[in-house]
C-alpha cells in the first residue's frame, strides 16, 4: 500500500507564486488539483513486452492560484522499476521529464497551467516480459483512474483483484476497470502461455544415492528453470543434513512449470512420485517447502498440520543456510500473519484440512492453519534444538501412523524440556 508520502509527492506539483517578484514554491492542499487518467496496458508476447499508454488530464482547482497570481508546471507520478522506451508529450509536442533522487518522475508541461485550466498529455512506456509469462503490476496514482488490459485470448490470466469485467474480442481478452475505482492497492497480473515443455537435466549427488533431476519448463523460461535445479540441488544437500537422515524415496525427482490451475491455486504441490508442480511465480521458500514433503511423508505423519508445519520449520532451517535475510524475512511474516488472524480464525490444528482448491472464499482460513502450524513447530525448535528434534525424526521414521498422541509422547523422550504448549496449539 501506498504510503501518505508518497501520495503527498504524486499530488505535490510545483505552484509558482509570483509576488513582489518573489518565486515561491509551494504544494498543492488536498482537492486543490485533480487528475483524470486512463491506462491501457497490452501484452504483446512476440515482442516480450507490455505496451502501457497513459492519458492524463490535471485540472488545477487551486485557489491559490486565482487572479493570476501562479500556475502548474509539472507533475510528479510514480512508474514501475524497469520501464523501458519511456515517452511523454501532448498533443503537439514532446514534453522533457526526469527522475528524482526519491525516484518518481516530474513531468514538465509545454503550457503554464492556471487557475480553473487543465492539460492533457501522453506517457507511454513499455514493461519487459517473457515469451510465455507475464508478471507485473497495474500501478495507479490518480483521482479518477480507468484501466483496461488486453491479453491474447491464449494466455491465461489472473489478477489479485475482482472488481473488473471482461470483454472478449476474436483474439484478445480485455478487462476493464471502471472509472472511479479504488486504486489504493496495485493489482498484480500473472499471465501465462502453456506451451510444449524442455527439459534440463542434473544430479544431486546425496548421501546414499545420486538423485537425477528435471526441471520442465516452458520455452523462454531456461533462467527459472536453471535457478530451480541450482536451488534443488542445494536444497536437497542441506535437507539431508538437516532432517538427520538421507533422501527416503527410492525414485528420482521431476520438477514442472506450471499454472495456477494445475496447481490448485496453491504456489505448488508435492504429487510424490509424479513429481512437484511448481507456480512459476513461487519463490525459494515454496520449492524448498514441497522438497521438504519428500521427509515429511517418510516420518508417517497422518495429520496435516505435522506434514506442512514441519515442512515449513525445515523451509526456515535451509533458507537460514542458503538465504539468511530471506529466511528471517518468511519466518516473521508467517509469524505476524498468525498473530494478525488469530482472532478471527483460531481453530485446533488436530481439526485442521485443507481444500483440493484454493480460491478467495477460503485462502485466509487455510494461510492461518500453515502459520498456526509453523508457529507450534518453529516453538517446538527453539525450545528443543535441532538435535532433539532429528532424534524425535528418526523415531518418526521407525514408526506408523503417528498421531498427535504419538507425537507428543516422542517428543518427550527426545527431550527433558517443557512441551506442554503443543497440547494448546493442538487442541485449543
Amino acid at each position: 500500500m501506498r504510503s501518505s508520502k508518497k501520495r503527498q509527492i504524486l499530488t505535490g506539483t510545483t505552484v509558482l507564486l509570483v509576488l513582489l517578484c518573489t518565486i515561491t514554491i509551494s504544494s498543492a492542499a488536498s482537492g486543490d488539483i485533480i487528475t483524470d487518467i486512463s491506462s491501457n496496458y497490452e501484452l504483446i508476447p512476440e515482442e516480450g513486452m507490455v505496451k502501457v499508454s497513459k492519458e492524463i488530464t490535471f485540472n488545477n482547482n487551486n485557489p491559490d492560484t486565482k487572479y493570476w497570481r501562479g500556475f502548474y508546471s509539472s507533475y510528479n507520478s510514480y512508474l514501475p522499476d524497469g520501464a523501458l522506451n519511456i515517452e511523454v508529450f501532448d498533443d503537439e509536442n514532446s514534453m522533457a521529464f526526469s527522475k528524482s533522487a526519491e525516484g518518481y518522475y516530474v513531468f514538465y508541461f509545454n503550457n503554464k497551467v492556471w487557475y480553473e485550466e487543465s492539460y492533457t498529455f501522453q506517457v507511454v512506456y513499455e514493461i519487459e516480459v517473457n515469451q510465455n509469462t507475464a508478471v507485473f503490476s497495474l500501478n495507479e496514482y490518480g483521482d479518477n483512474v480507468e484501466v483496461t488490459l488486453e491479453v491474447p485470448d491464449d494466455f491465461e490470466t489472473q489478477l489479485s483483484r475482482d472488481d473488473y469485467r471482461v470483454e472478449d474480442k476474436l483474439y484478445s481478452s480485455v478487462y476493464i476497470f471502471e472509472k472511479g475505482q479504488n486504486w489504493e492497492k496495485a493489482c498484480t497480473v500473472n499471465s501465462v502461455r502453456a506451451s510444449p515443455r524442455l527439459t534440463l537435466k542434473d544430479t544431486a549427488h546425496l548421501t546414499e544415492r545420486d538423485v537425477d533431476i528435471e526441471v520442465r519448463y516452458w520455452e523462454g523460461e531456461e533462467q527459472w528453470a536453471q535457478d530451480i535445479m541450482r536451488t534443488s540441488i542445494e536444497s536437497l544437500e542441506l535437507l539431508e543434513e538437516k532432517w538427520g537422515f538421507a533422501y527416503p524415496p527410492e525414485y528420482n525427482i521431476t520438477i514442472t512449470q506450471a499454472n495456477l490451475t494445475e496447481t490448485g491455486g496453491y504456489g505448488g504441490y508435492n504429487q510424490g512420485r509424479n513429481g512437484i508442480w511448481l507456480l512459476y511465480t513461487s519463490n525459494h521458500g515454496i520449492l524448498v517447502h514441497e522438497l521438504s514433503h519428500y521427509w515429511t511423508r517418510a516420518c508417517n505423519f497422518d495429520q496435516l498440520w505435522m506434514d506442512e508445519g514441519y515442512a515449513d520449520l525445515y523451509t526456515y532451517i535451509v533458507l537460514s543456510e542458503m538465504e539468511p535475510d530471506a529466511a528471517e524475512s518468511r519466518r516473521d511474516r508467517f509469524l505476524q500473519k498468525y498473530e494478525d488472524l488469530h482472532d478471527e480464525h483460531d481453530f485446533p490444528l488436530s481439526d485442521w484440512n485443507t481444500p483440493q482448491t484454493l480460491n478467495s472464499d477460503n485462502e485466509e482460513h487455510v494461510d492461518y492453519g500453515y502459520k498456526k502450524a509453523f508457529s507450534l513447530t518453529y516453538t517446538l525448535y527453539e525450545t528443543i534444538g535441532v538435535e532433539a528434534l532429528q532424534q524425535a525424526n528418526i523415531e518418526f521414521v521407525e514408526s506408523t501412523n503417528i498421531n498427535n498422541a504419538d507425537f507428543l509422547e516422542i517428543i518427550e523422550s527426545a527431550s527433558s524440556a517443557d512441551t506442554d504448549f503443543v497440547g494448546e496449539y493442538l487442541y485449543n
